[in-house]
């Protein structure tokens, strides 16, 4: 017999350990199953927000994309507003406020952002005349 396991107090105190750790186990198994599902409306509808915003920490990703601890506190925040009942824009609005306008990755057309709307389109118009002007030469 193993020299452990001669006093009587000992081995009762393991028996008891080990059964303890075993039932607690399967009950914390059978609590975390319990759980209710999250509805699955609500986490399509939250990664459709998440692709819309940029996240603040990483450089040109979206909430969806990005690893950075920020953009998983910020989806978090996103999925729980859906589950208090607000709407897409009540959640966009949301962050445009907390965050800012940069967030967005399209923003709203105003006089701030012409030139990221329109921008592109004239350097485009603007390279194509000067070649078809360098072209007539």
């Amino acid at each position: 017999m193993n020299p452990l396991f001669r006093s009587p107090y000992l081995s009762t105190f393991i028996w008891l350990l080990f059964t303890t750790l075993f039932l607690g186990g399967t009950a914390f198994l059978a609590m975390v199953q319990e759980q209710p599902v999250s509805n699955t409306a609500h986490q399509q509808q939250a990664m459709d927000i998440s692709k819309l915003l940029r996240c603040p920490m990483a450089t040109n990703l979206s909430l969806f994309e990005s690893q950075a601890p920020i953009a998983h506190e910020l989806k978090a925040q996103i999925f729980s507003m859906l589950e208090q009942g607000d709407s897409q824009d009540e959640i966009i609005l949301f962050m445009v406020q907390r965050y800012g306008e940069k967030i967005r990755y399209q923003p709203e057309l105003k006089g701030s952002t012409v030139a990221l709307w329109f921008g592109p389109l004239l350097l485009l118009l603007l390279g194509v005349g000067i070649c078809l002007g360098l072209i007539k030469r």
